[in-house]
C-alpha cells in the first residue's frame, strides 16, 4: 500500500470526527483532510467497534520549515497521549494548531512555550458590501490563491489566503505601520473577500481577542464571531506522561 492510499483511508476515518461544513472545524479540517498528502501524516485510534476515537496529524508547512504543524481531535487525554507518542519525537519542537477544546488534553505530553487563542470569524454574506478601490492591485499567489495589495511610497497593505478547503478559505491582512489609518487594509481585505466568494468558498478570519483594529476591520466587512476558538502554540513534545510516571517510581 502506498503512502497516498494510506493517508486517503485515514482521512475517511478522520471525517467522522470533523464537520468540514462548519467554520469551527474548518482550520483543523483543512490540515486533516485537504493539506497536501505528500506533506501530511495521520495517526488514528479505532476502538473494538471500529469507531474512531481520535487522531493526531503532523504536517509540513510553509509556516516554519523546521517545525511541523500538529493538530488533533481526541475524545480524551489518554487517546491524545497514545497518539502523540506514536506521531511525535521527544524533545522536538512543533506548532500546535487545534480547537481550543483540545488544549486540556495535551498538557501531559506537550510543553507549551507560548500560545495564542484566536477567535474564528465567518463572513455573513448578507452583510458584505463589495468595495471598489482603483489602487488595489489583484494577482495570484504561487499556490493560485488570490492576493490583493496597495503599495505607494514604500508602504504596503496586502491581503491574501493562508489556506483554502473546498468550503472555506482563511484570509489574512497585513498593513505596514506607515500605511495605517488610510483605509488600505479594509480595501485589500474586501477585495480578497470578494475573490474568495467568487471562487465558491466562505471566507473566515482568525484574530486575537485583544486586536481591536483587526476585529473592527472584520466587523466592517460583515465578518461575525462564530464563538469558536482556535489555539496556535509553540510547543515541544516531552513524551508520554505514563512513561514519566513510571520513571518516578
Amino acid at each position: 500500500m502506498n503512502e497516498t492510499t494510506s493517508i486517503h483511508q485515514k482521512r475517511q476515518q478522520v471525517r467522522r470526527l470533523l464537520d468540514d461544513s462548519s467554520p469551527a472545524d474548518a482550520p483543523t479540517a483543512y490540515y486533516a483532510l485537504f493539506h497536501s498528502p505528500a506533506r501530511s501524516a495521520l495517526y488514528t485510534h479505532v476502538n473494538g467497534d471500529e469507531r474512531v476515537q481520535g487522531f493526531v496529524g503532523q504536517f509540513q508547512t510553509g509556516i516554519d520549515l523546521f517545525r511541523p504543524l500538529i493538530t488533533l481531535v481526541c475524545r480524551d487525554a489518554e487517546t491524545a497521549a497514545d497518539l502523540m507518542a506514536e506521531a511525535l519525537t521527544p524533545g522536538r519542537p512543533y506548532i500546535l494548531f487545534a480547537n481550543l477544546n483540545q488544549l486540556p488534553l495535551v498538557g501531559g505530553s506537550l510543553r507549551i512555550v507560548q500560545h495564542r487563542v484566536l477567535e474564528i470569524f465567518r463572513l455573513d454574506v448578507g452583510r458584505f458590501q463589495p468595495e471598489i478601490n482603483v489602487l488595489v492591485q489583484q494577482s495570484q499567489a504561487p499556490d493560485g490563491t488570490p492576493r490583493c495589495a496597495i503599495e505607494s511610497g514604500g508602504q504596503e497593505a496586502v491581503a491574501g489566503v493562508n489556506w483554502q478547503s473546498p468550503g472555506f478559505a482563511e484570509i489574512y491582512v497585513h498593513t505596514d505601520p506607515g500605511a495605517r489609518q488610510r483605509g488600505w487594509g479594509t480595501s485589500v481585505a474586501a477585495a480578497v473577500t470578494q475573490a474568495v466568494l467568487a471562487g465558491g468558498r466562505i471566507p473566515v478570519y482568525l484574530v486575537e481577542p485583544d486586536n481591536d483594529a483587526s476585529r473592527q476591520l472584520a466587523a466592517s466587512l460583515g465578518y461575525v464571531d462564530t464563538g469558536a476558538r482556535q489555539v496556535y502554540a509553540d510547543v515541544a513534545y516531552v513524551g508520554h506522561p505514563r512513561a514519566g510516571a513510571n520513571n518516578r517510581r
